[in-house]
């Protein structure tokens, strides 16, 4: 069952084409995320879901219920939906309980509340610290009040407006593990705005790539780093290489070798003819003997990260060609200047070429 659904949405602001079709489907008590670049309508998105803004065509349901089908509306604080926005938008003034305790009503309904309050806290790790203010507590303390409040209504549905950007890269890490463990625990549904691949690939159950308006894809995690339905996907799902190549009747012929193509979800590649080819960065071998592989090149940059080394190699021929990304042994010593021979291990995806890469 589908906690969430979108079908069709499109927005317009005055000239400016924001969403041009989105169709999504968030099934119920899982966590989906919505990778693509700043800019792209993300954030457009979830302020449609959540009631902030209308939605020009297309319908929005929110747990078998229609909410926005362009022409009917249903106000935000009907929709039975949690919104946790970049920032946290605590209210300075009021205490962390008070703000938890905001979207109960009344003040009769939140004295009610205050059992529902103090378990929320707990819940996310702050108990006892619903007396304090928010300029009191950490920016990630903050974003665990403003995911408290959310939970608060009992929401059908949560939506995460990129909320731990405004937070270093080591809090950042354990505060999303934190709200995600809570999440889980909650049982919530979730839709997580980022644009963060590493971060979407790694939280998500179910990961969707807008590009240009539209969800160019939407898969597991696994699913979508291995058989990418476009180079365009391919491009926000983290380190990678597009080589040319040509189809031969199920195999690829490259300057990287002979491979195998990866069956995939979008178009069956054709028997014949040039060919788009993503070699990840684990799958290009980088040799000490140039002699021993198809491609040779020389190593223009190495990154050590501890376990691995991630070595960029400017391939011979052309001085102008990107450099090929590879991931090798932290114990390999591959200097800048040596000179190296390249091949890539398959099975590849690949798409047809309709244009020079």
């Amino acid at each position: 069952m589908n906690a969430l659904e979108v079908a069709g949405l499109e927005k317009r602001f005055d000239a400016l084409e924001v969403l041009r079709g989105i169709d999504l489907a968030v099934p119920a008590g899982s966590f989906t995320a919505l990778l693509g670049p700043s800019g792209s309508g993300k954030t457009t998105v979830l302020r449609i879901l959540a009631g902030f803004d209308r939605a020009d065509r297309g319908t929005v349901t929110v747990g078998g219920t229609v909410v926005d089908d362009g022409q009917r509306v249903l106000a935000p604080e009907r929709r039975r939906i949690g919104y946790v926005p970049q920032e946290g938008a605590l209210f300075p003034h009021m205490s962390v309980e008070r703000n938890v305790g905001f979207g109960l009503g009344g003040r009769r309904e939140r004295a009610r509340g205050k059992a529902r309050i103090d378990e929320l806290l707990e819940m996310v790790g702050l108990a006892g610290l619903g007396p304090r203010y928010p300029h009191q507590l950490s920016g990630g303390q903050q974003q665990r009040v403003a995911l408290a409040r959310a939970l608060a209504v009992s929401p059908g549905v949560i939506l995460l407006d990129e909320p731990f950007a405004s937070l270093d890269a080591e809090m950042r890490a354990a505060v999303r593990s934190d709200v995600l463990d809570v999440l889980r625990a909650a049982g919530a549904t979730t839709l997580f705005v980022t644009h963060d691949q590493d971060e979407a690939l790694s939280s998500a159950d179910q990961v969707a790539v807008l590009v240009g308006g539209r969800i160019a894809q939407a898969a597991a995690p696994r699913e979508l780093y291995a058989r990418p339905t476009s180079p365009e996907v391919a491009l926000f799902l983290g380190a990678m290489n597009l080589v040319a190549g040509t189809f031969e009747a199920g195999r690829v012929r490259t300057d990287l070798g002979v491979l195998d193509v990866e069956p995939g979800e979008g178009p069956t590649p054709p028997a014949t003819g040039p060919a788009v080819v993503l070699v990840r960065p684990e799958q290009l071998e980088v040799s000490d003997d140039p002699a021993s592989a198809p491609r040779h090149g020389e190593v223009v940059a190495a990154e050590f990260l501890g376990h691995d080394v991630v070595v960029r190699v400017r391939p011979d021929g052309d001085a102008s060609a990107a450099p090929l990304v590879a991931r090798v042994a932290g114990n390999r010593l591959l200097a800048v200047g040596t000179r190296v021979g390249m091949r890539a291990e398959g099975p590849v995806v690949a798409w047809a070429r309709d244009r020079e890469i």
